[in-house]
C-alpha cells in the first residue's frame, strides 16, 4: 500500500510539473503573448502604412490580449512630430502630436505564429480624449 502511494505521489508530482512548464500556447490553443508580439510587430513594420512614415520616435506595443481563445490581438502605434509626417510629406504643417495605430490579429499557422493587420487609425493630440 505505501508504493502505491509512493507511485501515485510521483505521478501527480510530474503532470503538475508538465502543466507548470507548458507553454501558455500549448494549454491555451493559440500563440503565446511573447510570440504574438514579435509576429505583430513584424506585420507593422512589414506594412506600407508603417514604412512611409518620417519619426525618429520608436514603434511600441501597446497591448496585447486574448479576445477568442486562438487569437491575440494586439495594438501597436508609432508617434510623429506631425500628421502630414504620419504620411511621409515634408514641409509645412500643422506643429500637433500624430500617432498612428494598428491592431493585429495572431493566430497559429503550421505552428508559428502569423499576424494580419486588422485595422489602422490616425490620431492627433487635439482628437484624443484628456485623460
Amino acid at each position: 500500500m505505501k508504493d502505491f502511494r509512493l507511485g501515485t505521489g510521483a505521478a501527480l508530482a510530474v503532470a503538475a510539473a508538465c502543466l507548470v512548464l507548458a507553454p501558455p500556447a500549448l494549454a491555451s490553443g493559440g500563440p503565446g503573448l511573447g510570440e504574438a508580439r514579435a509576429a505583430a510587430r513584424e506585420a507593422v513594420r512589414a506594412h506600407h502604412s508603417y514604412r512611409i512614415i518620417r519619426s525618429s520616435h520608436p514603434l511600441r506595443v501597446r497591448a496585447c490580449w486574448r479576445p477568442a481563445r486562438r487569437v491575440v490581438r494586439c495594438s501597436l502605434y508609432r508617434t510623429a512630430p506631425t500628421p502630414c509626417a504620419l504620411d511621409g510629406k515634408t514641409g509645412i504643417c500643422v506643429q500637433v502630436i500624430a500617432r498612428r495605430v494598428w491592431r493585429a490579429d495572431v493566430r497559429l499557422r503550421r505552428g508559428r505564429a502569423v499576424a494580419r493587420i486588422v485595422q489602422v487609425s490616425d490620431t492627433t493630440s487635439e482628437t484624443e480624449p484628456a485623460r
